[in-house]
């Protein structure tokens, strides 16, 4: 019997190959979503830190009016970045969740074409075993006759040995 083709195969590579697609932007839009989460962190470590440094916060420092100015100026920046972030960070995390569900729905496609597969390779298998167990049946078949055909024959000529005698 002819080996196994699975008669969507085309199909099956495409939709393996789309699967590979989707999870390489799924991962991509992981990785804009960690970069801009760590981003988001190191400006709240630094914001933080230039709150801990105002001035009060060590005992004998002089009043500088100009350098109080310029640390406001600069926590309000850092403000305005740490919100820009996590708009930014909630866009990705959508986009992340989109490349997520298109993941999902084109592994769901690849998975579907895969059981079809693997129902025909089964059929196909026990299809196999099937004729093979008929070829050997009728080899069996074959061989007891021969060996019954050939007992009968001796026998008859031992009968007409007999007669002969």
């Amino acid at each position: 019997m002819k080996r196994f083709q699975f008669r969507l195969e085309t199909v099956l590579r495409h939709r393996k190959t789309i699967e590979t697609l989707r999870e390489q932007d799924f991962a991509t839009a992981q990785g804009m979503l960690a970069g801009i989460e760590a981003q988001m962190t190191a400006l709240r470590a630094d914001y933080r830190a230039t709150l801990a440094a105002r001035p009060g916060s060590v005992a004998g420092e002089t009043f500088d009016a100009g350098a109080i100015f310029d640390r406001e100026r600069y926590l309000a920046t850092l403000l305005a970045g740490i919100v820009q972030q996590e708009r930014n960070a909630e866009a990705a995390r959508i986009v992340c969740d989109e490349m997520r569900r298109g993941l999902v729905l084109a592994r769901q496609a690849r998975e579907s074409v895969s059981r079809l597969r693997d129902k025909d390779l089964l059929a196909h298998t026990a299809l196999t075993h099937k004729l093979e167990q008929a070829a050997l049946d009728e080899l069996a078949t074959l061989r007891h006759a021969r060996a019954h055909s050939a007992l009968a024959h001796e026998e008859q000529e031992a009968a007409e040995e007999k007669r002969a005698a």
